[in-house]
């Protein structure tokens, strides 16, 4: 169930500020999401006003509200919007706002509406206290992680000889909706052959032949919560060296899953990884990051990667990506998402992993 007066409790218990007021803008703030608990809609130019013990959303009533959790007030024009924010802020002495979503001319706009006010960044503050997701948040990364499972499912059955590597992730996106999302949760990634030796590669007209790799990597937003999944596999024979790379990527998600325990650091299974790795023929080929949190956001603000200090605790959603890349051959990496919940890390999407098809 979702209960915003935590939230409120969770942000104001961590900073010491009267109130809260994040503008939302386009593409989406998500702490202003976060703190209102809208789950879509544009809201653009809108703004939420935070209590300890209640939200305000100033809207500009070109979006529909349907909320027990907040008050809504709709203004009328940028002088009424002056106004109200005023009237709402006039006992506040220090407002809290995202100094990460809000550029330096909506800062500027921030400090001519609300004159005499002192402005304190809190955006990290925001960002920690969204590591930890209550249940109705979990809830939501499982349903997202359902709909990937399902498509990866169905976008096996439909790879063909000479499918463009964009085709291929056109028929993802679109799948990603007909199966009950409500968007992708970033722009897919489908390489083929030597293309999948670029972690990030953007689909282009590469058609597939037998014996390419073939890397698919992307996600589903639901409720305004994402999903992230790679598979990597052989479109066809693989041989043994490909063979070699699957099971040494295999090994390592599960080596990093093993790793986390309560109160142990995010950098820790990423270290513990690459030592791994690095212990095989493939040393120096993992080039990025074990994996990440995820949530309102792909990488909701912290990276399991060297230097991360954070710990694994209760509510923490994450994924976990090993990956194997040779230039010359092309790149193997496993993605999955997990939840640590009562001290146990439990898997969040279930889609198969195998090494040739």
């Amino acid at each position: 169930m979702l209960r915003i007066r935590d939230r409120l409790e969770k942000i104001f218990s961590v900073t010491d500020v009267d109130c809260v007021i994040v503008m939302n803008k386009s593409p989406p703030v998500s702490s202003f999401f976060y703190i209102t608990g809208l789950s879509g809609g544009l809201f653009e130019g809108c703004f939420a006003v935070a209590f300890r013990d209640r939200c305000v959303l100033l809207s500009a009533g070109l979006d529909y509200v349907k909320s027990d959790e907040i008050e809504v007030d709709n203004f009328k024009n940028s002088n009424d919007l002056k106004k109200k924010l005023q009237e709402l802020t006039k006992a506040c002495k220090k407002v809290g706002f995202d100094g990460i979503a809000t550029s330096y001319s909506d800062y500027q706009k921030l400090r001519r509406l609300l004159r005499g006010k002192k402005l304190v960044d809190i955006g990290k503050n925001i960002v920690k206290c969204r590591f930890n997701k209550d249940d109705y948040e979990i809830e939501m990364i499982r349903r997202a992680c359902r709909v990937v499972d399902r498509v990866f499912d169905k976008i096996i059955d439909d790879l063909k000889d000479g499918v463009k590597e964009k085709e291929m992730a056109i028929m993802i996106e679109t799948l990603i909706k007909e199966h009950g999302a409500d968007d992708k949760a970033f722009d897919s990634i489908v390489a083929f052959g030597k293309n999948s030796a670029i972690p990030h590669h953007v689909p282009g007209n590469r058609r597939l032949r037998r014996g390419d790799i073939v890397l698919l990597d992307f996600g589903a937003r639901y409720k305004g919560y994402v999903s992230d999944i790679t598979r990597s596999f052989v479109y066809g024979k693989a041989d043994d060296r490909i063979k070699e790379m699957f099971d040494v990527v295999l090994r390592a998600q599960q080596i990093g899953r093993d790793t986390i325990k309560e109160g142990v650091k995010l950098e820790e299974p990423h270290n513990r990884v690459v030592r791994y790795i690095n212990g095989t023929r493939f040393r120096g080929k993992f080039i990025h990051s074990l994996g990440h949190t995820i949530g309102l956001e792909v990488h909701d603000g912290y990276r399991l990667g060297k230097g991360c200090k954070e710990i694994f605790s209760n509510g923490v959603t994450f994924t976990i990506e090993p990956g194997v890349y040779l230039k010359s051959v092309g790149g193997i990496r496993i993605e999955d998402d997990f939840v640590f919940l009562n001290g146990r890390v439990k898997r969040l999407t279930h889609a198969p992993r195998f090494s040739e098809i």
